[in-house]
């Protein structure tokens, strides 16, 4: 009997051993395509994580954080996520919907506490709709980094109108960091928190997930990665990075730069706020949002209150219908200088996708970087089926 059931597990190793090194061969397989690509486009450090039915199925890290200090990128790498800050920081401006202190559809005017206007349409109200789905009536200049002028200068159409357009508010998309960043303000204005205390306390914390608006706040003085350019010197160094000025106050009229683009997250702290987005404002059974609001951020806005533009952005959530053809994602991409940062997620087939670099060719290819563009294509053919 003995030797009967050890014949029997003998056999049943020998044949279930092949799948597990095909299994393991597979991994190896896609990690060396991985890194194919990450090489390909000049990636100094990045980081991939992949999930599949609420399940990470997929860590990848490459690279240096710090070249010359020999610093490898590692799980507890942090990250700046640029643009993708604004789908983080939408989070925070819908949960204040949700509470009444803030209406999509009111006039800016209402909440700042003076006159918000476009110089060339002064009856048509800005609202914080248009602000999420980049449909403000706002230049894409640059104009609003002058640090001289408070919002208040940029806003009332009077000192600096470059940073209104010569179209209704709601009727054209111009993609707008200065729109973004003007939530940041809104969120001191309502709630008397500063803006990274404010996300620490009702996005990060909830979610156990350790994340900042500056490099000095993270867990230690290593923990934010070096930003590199293409050509592999570095743009900016952990000593800058350190250094810059913060104002740990609360003040609507300088803080509107603030959700346009400086979070730092590691990328599985990253995947856990897109895996949220996906499962509809839940997670973990921590629930911050409820589904019809995240169903109202991945939504097509036109229409939607004043907004009567087509327009790639629900609120601040990017609707991606040229990732996979005849299919529509949802997420955000964010680039500064030569970094990126790119998540993909599906609610439909409960798919995510992280991707950060501290530095690389982030060229694009129809509006998605190249290289982030192919590592989803690798990952989704990997576990998409899964």
């Amino acid at each position: 009997m003995k030797k009967g059931l050890c014949l029997l597990l003998t056999l049943l190793l020998a044949l279930t051993a092949p799948f597990a090194a095909a299994e393991q061969t597979d991994l190896s397989q896609v990690n060396a395509e991985m890194d194919r690509y990450l090489k390909a486009y000049k990636a100094v450090g990045a980081a991939v994580v992949v999930a599949k039915n609420g399940e990470v199925v997929y860590t990848h890290n490459y690279g240096y954080g710090w070249v010359k200090g020999n610093e490898l990128i590692t799980d507890d790498s942090f990250f700046k996520i640029a643009s993708v800050t604004k789908m983080v920081s939408a989070i925070r401006v819908m949960q204040l919907v949700e509470e009444g202190k803030l209406s999509l559809d009111e006039d800016l005017s209402t909440y700042l506490g003076y006159t918000v206007q476009n110089p060339w349409y002064k009856n048509t109200p800005v609202t914080l709709r248009m602000l999420m789905s980049h449909t403000g009536s706002f230049n894409a200049s640059g104009a609003y980094t002058n640090t001289e002028y408070e919002l208040q200068d940029f806003l009332n159409g009077k000192k600096r109108t470059s940073v209104f357009s010569k179209v209704r508010p709601g009727s054209k998309y111009t993609y707008s960091n200065f729109g973004a960043g003007i939530m940041g303000s809104l969120i001191e204005k309502v709630t008397g928190e500063n803006v990274e205390q404010s996300l620490i306390d009702h996005v990060f914390t909830p979610m156990g997930i350790v994340a900042s608006c500056h490099a000095a706040h993270l867990p230690s003085e290593d923990s934010a990665v070096y930003q590199y350019k293409r050509t592999g010197s570095v743009a900016v160094s952990r000593k800058t990075l350190l250094g810059r000025e913060w104002d740990d106050g609360v003040d609507p009229e300088t803080h509107f730069r603030i959700t346009i683009g400086t979070i730092w997250i590691r990328t599985m702290d990253l995947y856990r706020i897109a895996q949220l987005l996906c499962n509809g404002g839940e997670l973990d059974g921590v629930r911050l949002l409820q589904p019809e609001t995240v169903a109202m951020m991945m939504a097509d806005q036109k229409g939607q209150g004043a907004v009567t533009a087509n327009t790639p952005y629900g609120l601040c959530v990017n609707r991606i219908d040229n990732l996979v053809e005849g299919e529509l994602w949802y997420g955000h991409q964010g680039m500064a200088n030569d970094t990126a940062c790119d998540v993909f997620f599906q609610p439909e087939s409960d798919f995510v996708f992280v991707f950060c670099t501290n530095g690389m060719n982030n060229n694009m290819d129809d509006h998605i970087v190249k290289c982030a563009r192919r590592l989803f294509g690798v990952a989704r053919d990997a576990f998409g089926d899964q």
